[in-house]
């Protein structure tokens, strides 16, 4: 016998309700939720710095939230529509995330894109003008990355790693005040993710040169990106000193509580970095971890 009328409707409902929560946790882990985090703990780090440093000023903390979630729905935004055109090479390089992609589907991707970037831009109406330019500059710099930017390789990469550095940035703008400690946010995000898109680019080699991406790997000989590569990995290491350094011969500051803090946050993994060498999905993950053990150093400056 045949199933019931209302056997069928249970079945249907049943079967949305499936495909609602996969394509829901689909563009939840297509967000990058722990890029999204570190984005929004170095917004935040860098309100709470100027405040330490300022205790007399009260924070914008309404404004701050909107600026915050503003920032987040144009960051997930860049990579959702990121996944929708790099589908065929994740499928080489990333599977698993070319697997998601499938399971939310272009549609929607596209659809929560727009969604998020008008939500994004609306917000923008009520923070201060020069912020609500940055993120429709960011908008359409992510649009152009996601369509053309990530085929030209370095031009791409720099792109990225700007961007990056407009998060510590505009808390300065918001609270038009300025730290030391969050000055200093600016260059070494740009620097660290600068070197990490290079990382990440040598990491998705195979499918970028099947799908014509020209990436730097791509494009010199393996000794020289071997060299290059490690030149840019010991100024890392060699730049997280400058900001200790430079406070001491300008202001006279004892810097080795920063020094100690910076050799376990940041050195450590950049020196296991140095052991993994060649392993660049390792040496892309412990970037992150000296980014983050870089942004609780600058707290003892």
């Amino acid at each position: 016998m045949g199933a019931s009328a209302e056997g069928r409707h249970y079945s249907a409902t049943l079967s949305s309700l499936r495909r609602f929560f996969r394509q829901g946790e689909a563009l939840f882990r297509l967000s990058r939720p722990i890029n999204l985090l570190m984005i929004a703990a170095t917004s935040l780090s860098a309100l709470l710095l100027v405040w330490f440093h300022t205790p007399e000023y009260k924070p914008p903390w309404n404004s701050w939230l909107g600026m915050i979630m503003s920032t987040l729905l144009i960051a997930a935004g860049g990579y959702w529509l990121n996944d929708v055109y790099d589908q065929p090479i994740d499928r080489i390089n990333r599977p698993n995330r070319a697997l998601w992609v499938a399971r939310a589907g272009q549609r929607l991707l596209i659809s929560a894109t727009l969604g998020a970037w008008l939500i994004g831009g609306l917000i923008g109406i009520f923070l201060p003008l020069e912020i609500a330019l940055l993120h429709t500059g960011a908008i359409i710099m992510l649009a152009w990355y996601a369509r053309y930017g990530k085929r030209q390789g370095l031009l791409g990469n720099a792109l990225i790693a700007a961007l990056t550095g407009l998060v510590p940035w505009e808390v300065l703008l918001l609270t038009k005040r300025t730290v030391y400690a969050v000055d200093w946010m600016i260059p070494l995000a740009i620097s660290f993710n600068f070197v990490r898109e290079l990382v990440k680019d040598a990491e998705d080699l195979p499918g970028d040169k099947t799908y014509g991406v020209s990436s730097l790997p791509s494009r010199i000989s393996p000794l020289a990106w071997n060299r290059l590569l490690r030149g840019l990995w010991l100024f890392l290491m060699g730049l997280v000193f400058l900001p200790g350094l430079l406070q001491y011969i300008f202001w006279l500051k004892s810097p080795w509580l920063y020094f100690s803090t910076i050799l376990v946050t940041t050195i450590l993994p950049l020196l296991w970095g140095l052991l993994e060498w060649g392993n660049y999905t390792s040496m892309s993950q412990l970037l992150k971890m000296s980014m983050i053990g870089g942004l609780l150093a600058l707290w003892t400056l």
